[in-house]
């Protein structure tokens, strides 16, 4: 583990490591699966805690913190006005990533520089995969306001596949999407795609961030995560993601 991991982490290990062991539940957003995935394990070392994640596309996992699913800590990326009066705080950000495209690596990098541009490539794609909007999943909802805007909606849908809780650019790889539409940090972690950003007219940051429910079972240890998260020593790990910090 690199030294300044151990550093970012050194008063939360005392804070905790003199504590009894828990089990720390999260409510996450997919779009932090692979982040997670990366920083809970050091935690639950340091700590002896263990933390249960249950992952889901955002406007689901809103869903199940209105019907009264307990949880101790959530990772969302937008619609937090939903869920304040389940929150404890505020919701402190995590890291944030762009929304963007890919395409196959073996294939010329279109220009995505311009709305016509884009509009072309998205017109002349013959499949295009992107995440239901129906979900709530942040690139899903952000591509259907897209493609609105540009007055191709029905054009585009008759040839895209919506999907869910998936790395959508892994279609592009098998040969079964010319397009995926996700975040940069999903598309970057797929071998063998490109990333396309969108022109400046829809060019978005997309930050996930977390809070402590107001009924946390554990909220010290909830708590205890989220600093663990947002810390320094987490920098390197959000960049070998695909985000940066805060």
């Amino acid at each position: 583990m690199h030294k300044a991991f151990v550093f970012g982490v050194g008063l939360l290990v005392t804070l905790v490591t003199n504590a009894s062991a828990a089990e720390i539940h999260v409510l996450s957003a997919n779009a932090a699966k692979l982040l997670i995935e990366d920083l809970v394990p050091p935690f639950e070392r340091l700590t002896k805690n263990t933390v249960i994640v249950s992952y889901d596309e955002p406007g689901i996992i809103r869903q199940r913190i209105l019907a009264g699913e307990k949880f101790d800590l959530t990772i969302l990326p937008t619609g937090w006005d939903e869920v304040r009066r389940k929150l404890a705080h505020a919701p402190v950000a995590i890291g944030h990533t762009d929304f963007g495209m890919a395409v196959a690596a073996t294939t010329p990098k279109p220009d995505t520089s311009s709305v016509a541009a884009l509009k072309q490539i998205l017109l002349a794609s013959r499949s295009i995969v992107y995440t239901d909007p129906r979900t709530g999943g942040i690139t899903g909802v952000l591509f259907a306001q897209l493609i609105e805007r540009l007055d191709i909606t029905e054009e585009i849908n008759k040839k895209s596949q919506l999907v869910a809780g998936m790395l959508n650019a892994t279609l592009v790889v098998k040969g079964k999407a010319d397009l995926a539409v996700q975040l940069s940090s999903d598309i970057l972690v797929v071998p063998g795609v490109q990333f396309l950003p969108m022109p400046p007219e829809f060019q978005t940051t997309v930050t996930l961030s977390g809070a402590v429910a107001s009924d946390a079972a554990e909220p010290e240890r909830a708590s205890y995560l989220l600093q663990f998260l947002t810390g320094r020593g987490a920098v390197s790990m959000l960049r070998s993601n695909g985000f940066e910090p805060g």
